[in-house]
């Protein structure tokens, strides 16, 4: 199996423990469950839970929802209805999502915009999300980013939080997708 195959496969396990982490507090949102992950193909997150983020259910954001609620087949979560602000830049491509998440507890820090779907179950238009979270090496962290249809995922990248976990940046190159060429992606988070 190849690097970006494994990468490939491993990048939905991230973001579904990240929505693990919701439950350890720091963010205003509630929701009825986070699942429990399993592997997927790349391009859609996999989980097991139909969970939605409860403050976002009301959102009425579109640009951020897509205009999806947490009703709609294979919306995992929505990260809409929070104070996080977090800008990114995938190659030429760039994108401010508003309405995040920052979570901390045990050690993992995260932050997480957009809406979240299970791969294989969602059918609807393609979403936008971003999801960055530290590492136990010390200065490093993960990006995991879809934009206008368009999948990243970056490990080992450059993470340097803020004091007391107000924000982020990460930075590094990512490999697009499924095997796309490598991009050079930056996010910087707002709590």
């Amino acid at each position: 199996m190849s690097t970006r195959t494994r990468a490939a496969v491993a990048a939905p396990l991230i973001l579904v423990g990240l929505l693990a982490v919701g439950a350890c507090g720091g963010s205003s949102a509630s929701g009825a469950g986070a699942g429990t992950a399993s592997s997927g193909p790349a391009g859609g997150t996999t989980t097991t839970a139909a969970a939605a983020n409860g403050a976002a259910a009301g959102t009425s954001d579109s640009s951020c929802t897509g205009g999806l609620t947490a009703a709609y087949p294979g919306v995992v979560d929505i990260f809409c209805g929070g104070p996080a602000d977090i800008k990114v830049t995938a190659g030429s491509l760039t994108k401010d999502f508003t309405g995040g998440s920052c979570r901390q507890g045990g050690g993992v820090w995260s932050a997480t915009a957009g809406v979240v779907t299970e791969y294989g179950v969602y059918k609807g238009k393609p979403v936008d999300v971003v999801s960055v979270n530290n590492q136990a090496a010390a200065g490093k962290g993960t990006i995991q980013l879809t934009v206008s249809g368009h999948s990243w995922f970056a490990d080992s990248a450059s993470f340097a939080m803020e004091s007391g976990g107000s924000g982020a940046h990460l930075s590094g190159t990512a490999q697009s997708l499924p095997e796309g060429p490598d991009t050079p992606v930056t996010v910087d988070v707002t709590c």
